[in-house]
């Protein structure tokens, strides 16, 4: 198959960007609604993208996998069927290790059967039995939405490693699934085990304990100091290492920024034409040097270099990011509020108080013609929010702390462009009765629209290889 055409193809297809930033909009005002866990997935898994069910749903796959499948055993159908990329690859190259480690629990046999370490991912793949096992109820009530439920460890949140997951899919009399776990940074010894538990499986609640044994592949690791800095001097990306795996490739960095929420993004080609899928990035380490801040990350890219490439071309974005800004609704329009790193402005024109109903008229200031698309300015407009003054808390750092204000704050009832051109709106927010509107302040979210603006693009640079 021919990558570049096939890349150029998936370009093509159009995507609803409006449907998708009003998702975005509300699964983010959700998500607000919800404690954060410490520890999070680094990303969703592979094998659920939206890109991999187009693929799937097509049958676009290569004639000699799908001939080699139909001569594989039990296990080679569980790849087939609900395993990543990283592990179809890892098993036809016949790297994983197969496993037949069982365990029973309220009527349901579990079995471990096989794991694979690529040096970057860990992956387990597995079968249950049980006469009341189902996944016809996965959606409702609290229900585990891939049909599973399971822990590293002690269970223990700071002590879990970040995971994607393919859900269970009924094969004949049983069900089956695979996890990857990313290593969170850690460096496991060359073999070891991994204690699973599960705890629900497909509509049965149940402890099924495992030490699943892991052995780590082999890999290269390529020491480099390729580097590039931003067009003004001011920003230099450092390249310390790259390493090889049968299946991912991982380069570890160090850039740096103003601020600790400043981040980058890298674009990484090979010299034959290929690019380098992203997965997940951790950063090892922070510091402050000279008044900036260094941040040191190992990233992963869930594709492997090939043995011909003799080097890299990297382009990195650097995304800034600036901070909330805030001010008391005492004073008499106009008010100001800036932001605190790269001058926009929201100025209040008007202020109407009506039995609670209060309107307030702005429009977004100081950002230059076609720095933002419309759809982004108006959402930004629509997150704007009222807090009662006396519920405002910073945390540590000095930033506020959403966690506390959360159940505080109110988003407008409603919001309307009064003037497009000119980037005037009016929102309309319902305050409790008897509520004095002096006792409040507008929250306005300047970091938003600045992960929305253009990122500084570094110099693009080489690695080399060999």
């Amino acid at each position: 198959m021919d990558r570049k055409w096939f890349e150029k193809e998936m370009n093509t297809i159009e995507v609803p960007k409006e449907e998708v930033f009003e998702a975005i909009s509300s699964g983010i005002q959700k998500g607000r609604k919800q404690k954060v866990r410490k520890k999070t997935a680094k990303i969703s898994a592979s094998f659920t993208t939206a890109a991999a069910s187009m693929v799937l749903v097509s049958g676009f796959l290569f004639a000699p996998v799908n001939n080699a499948l139909a001569k594989l055993p039990v296990l080679g159908g569980i790849y087939e069927k609900v395993g990543s990329d990283i592990g179809k690859e890892l098993y036809f190259s016949d790297k994983v290790t197969e496993v037949n480690q069982a365990a029973t629990s309220n009527g349901v046999d579990v079995t471990i059967t096989s794991t694979y370490y690529d040096g970057n991912v860990i992956g387990v793949t597995f079968k249950a039995k049980g006469d009341e096992l189902s996944i016809e109820h996965m959606d409702k009530g609290n229900r585990p939405v891939s049909g599973y439920s399971y822990h590293l460890f002690d269970g223990k949140d700071q002590n879990q490693w970040g995971s994607g997951s393919s859900g269970l899919k009924k094969d004949g009399d049983e069900f089956i699934g695979s996890i990857e776990f990313y290593r969170d940074g850690k460096e496991p010894p060359e073999n070891f085990t991994l204690p699973l538990t599960f705890t629900h499986m497909a509509d049965v609640n149940g402890t099924w304990t495992f030490d699943v044994p892991v052995k780590r592949i082999p890999s290269e690791t390529i020491q480099t100091d390729a580097r590039t800095e931003s067009p003004d001097g001011e920003f230099e990306l450092l390249v310390t290492s790259i390493t090889k795996g049968k299946a991912t490739t991982t380069l570890e960095y160090t850039y740096s920024v103003e601020s600790r929420k400043d981040t980058l993004n890298l674009i990484v080609f090979d010299d034959l034409g290929n690019r380098l899928s992203k997965s997940s990035a951790d950063t090892l380490d922070i510091k402050e040097i000279d008044g900036k801040v260094q941040k040191t990350v190992r990233e992963l890219f869930t594709s492997k270099l090939s043995d011909k490439a003799r080097s890299l071309q990297v382009q990195a974005h650097m995304k800034r990011v600036d901070a909330d800004g805030i001010t008391s609704l005492k004073g008499s329009p106009p008010l100001q509020v800036k932001s605190p790193r790269f001058g926009y402005q929201v100025t209040i024109q008007d202020i109407q108080n009506v039995k609670g109903k209060v309107t307030v008229d702005f429009t977004i200031d100081h950002i230059k013609e076609k720095q933002f698309r419309y759809d982004i300015l108006e959402n930004f407009a629509q997150f704007i929010q009222v807090i009662p003054s006396n519920k405002i808390k910073r945390n540590a750092k000095g930033g506020l702390d959403y966690n506390v204000m959360l159940n505080h704050m109110v988003r407008s009832a409603a919001t309307k462009t009064m003037d497009k051109e000119n980037h005037r709106y009016q929102s309309t927010f319902t305050l409790p009765q008897g509520a004095n509107l002096e006792d409040y302040s507008l929250i306005v979210p300047f970091g938003t629209l600045s992960r929305n603006d253009k990122p500084v693009k570094m110099k693009p640079f080489e690695i080399k290889l060999k």
